[in-house]
């Protein structure tokens, strides 16, 4: 019997995924960072290669943590092609908001957004991909006038640093309706210079 040599680097490992009871695999390392930018495989689910010693929430692997994401997108090597240029240009932006689902209010921040979307902390661990959202962006410091927006949960990330119930979950969104003086000022943070705002 020939035994497989132990390779550390995660571009050359085999990957396997637990949805359920049901494995899938094995898939190449880029495929998986594909699957990360489509919302095909999130923070919450588990995967596994020959170099773990048991299946692992995604968020908790080293090899899909954000620094090592950053590092790739900035390296000049092979595997930054794998990542999707993003298509409208992104600001970091705190802004206070409140949001509700039909069900529930809930309040958090802003962390970066752009015209498609935003990154946001929102304290309420139960909503999923797929729901859709009312966000009021409150007036503050960064944003003049209040403003909402339609838009749908496109990414939980989910890690075991979230110590309980009350602490807030990032969530990406997609916009699916702005009212026009919000689309206004989400251009302003997206394309003029911070100066001029």
């Amino acid at each position: 019997m020939i035994l497989a040599q132990r390779n550390d680097n995660p571009t050359e490992n085999q990957w396997y995924i637990l949805r359920g009871e049901m494995k899938y695999g094995p898939y190449e390392y880029r495929t998986l960072l594909k699957m990360i930018q489509t919302s095909e495989l999130f923070d919450y689910n588990y995967v596994w290669n020959p170099n773990m010693e048991s299946w692992t929430l995604v968020g908790d692997v080293p090899e899909f943590s954000k620094d090592r994401l950053c590092r790739l997108i900035e390296s000049h090597d092979g595997m930054a092609q794998e990542f999707t240029a993003r298509k409208s240009p992104r600001a970091q932006i705190e802004v206070p908001i409140y949001a509700h689902n039909d069900r529930r209010f809930f309040d958090g921040f802003s962390l970066s957004i752009s015209e498609n979307g935003a990154l946001l902390l929102l304290n309420d661990p139960l909503l999923l991909p797929g729901y859709r959202l009312i966000v009021n962006f409150r007036s503050s410091e960064n944003n003049p006038q209040s403003f909402n927006v339609i838009c749908e949960v496109v990414r939980k990330n989910f890690t075991k640093q979230r110590l309980n119930v009350k602490s807030g979950l990032h969530y990406a969104v997609r916009f699916l309706q702005a009212q026009e003086a919000g689309a206004q000022q989400i251009y302003k943070w997206t394309h003029v210079p911070k100066e001029e705002n």
